[in-house]
């Protein structure tokens, strides 16, 4: 008996630990399981009293990765009927074994019925597993229908506008652009999302409406110019092709003002030698400053081309070195809910699974410094 009762203290959740449960006439540490669960439960019936044992048992079980046995139980715990464990309850739990044990299309099956008739907690737990389910099947179109459905889970309209998001890049190549811009409007809609607007004017531009994919770049960086190391490029090359740099050297400069980004100051500093213009007073001010700061290869190379010989010389041995400190090679993405950094730009935080919160290092420590500054 003392050897069928035994868990392995390692193997059990902390809120358990060091608790003596009833089972019939026997006192005992949850510790161990060894044996078939139709033989323990024929031999100990589930009832009010030892109840808690048994979802302690199934959660060992899901845990140690013997999800048939975790199923078992919790059938058994279903076919019990017991006071204050609704069907549904125990309906969520065998879902969460086989999403577990990665059978996912029973888990489902299971997750309708819960999304049904549980009460509205259990109807959230169910939603957030089904959503789970479809996100890492990435069938991004029944994730759309289910959260339109049964309400938005987890990070709100975020969460939705990235699923739009997702399902437009899976289909772009299938759909009408008539049918994709009806999508990716949905998730415009929502108002929470730089991604949907940069999807909204990528379209715009596949569909050569390039006044309207600037108009779109322009209010998402009014929104959050810490998006500008995703727009500039794109954006100032659209204002190229539709002739309108002045309009968008001019926007530029406001935007400055307001999140004084040396990529922005590069852009305008192009734009001058472009048109032979002199710079004025106060971004000539402003090249001192960044050039200070060593960020940028175009502030330095327009700060020396106004330097004597002699210093471009002693400069030039250093270029090398100064290079590995340039945006270009020093800046990656930083997520500012949990703090995982990436090389490459994702939407989707793999650490944290926080849609849209991985921003350019360099963008945010420029945000910082203007909060210090008020």
């Amino acid at each position: 008996m003392s050897k069928l009762l035994s868990i392995l203290k390692r193997y059990i959740p902390e809120r358990f630990r060091g608790r003596r449960f009833l089972l019939d006439q026997y006192h005992f540490d949850l510790t161990s399981f060894e044996g078939d669960v139709s033989d323990w439960v024929n031999k100990f019936p589930i009832s009010q009293q030892n109840v808690e044992i048994y979802f302690a048992l199934a959660e060992l079980f899901r845990r140690r990765g013997e999800f048939d046995k975790a199923v078992s139980v919790h059938e058994a715990l279903a076919k019990a009927n017991l006071e204050g464990h609704s069907l549904s309850e125990i309906t969520l739990e065998i879902a969460q074994d086989y999403y577990a044990a990665g059978v996912l299309g029973h888990a489902e099956e299971l997750l309708v019925r819960a999304l049904e008739d549980a009460d509205e907690g259990l109807s959230r737990q169910a939603f957030r597993l089904w959503l789970a389910i479809l996100e890492s099947e990435q069938d991004w179109q029944r994730a759309v229908e289910l959260v339109e459905q049964y309400g938005i889970a987890g990070s709100g309209g975020l969460r939705l506008a990235n699923l739009y998001c997702e399902y437009v890049q899976q289909v772009r190549r299938q759909k009408s652009a008539s049918a994709l811009n009806k999508i990716i409007r949905k998730a415009s809609r929502l108002g929470v999302s730089a991604r949907a607007e940069m999807l909204a004017a990528e379209l715009a531009t596949e569909q050569n409406q390039l006044g309207l994919a600037i108009s779109i770049y322009r209010e998402l960086l009014l929104k959050d110019p810490r998006r500008i190391n995703l727009v500039l490029v794109p954006m100032r090359h659209l204002s190229t092709v539709h002739g309108s740099l002045d309009s968008f050297s001019r926007f530029m400069k406001q935007l400055y003002r307001r999140h004084p980004s040396v990529r922005i100051l590069d852009v305008l500093l192009d734009q001058n030698l472009t048109s032979n213009q002199t710079l004025t007073d106060d971004l000539d001010t402003d090249v001192e400053k960044q050039l200070q700061e060593g960020d940028s290869e175009s502030v330095l190379q327009y700060w020396l081309a106004k330097q004597p010989s002699v210093v471009k010389e002693s400069i030039l041995p250093l270029m090398p070195a100064l290079k590995k400190n340039f945006l270009d090679s020093a800046d990656d993405h930083l997520c500012i809910e949990c703090g995982f950094h990436s090389e490459k730009m994702v939407w989707l935080c793999p650490q944290c699974g926080s849609w849209e919160t991985l921003y350019s290092r360099y963008e945010l420590k420029i945000e910082q410094k203007l909060k210090k500054a008020t």
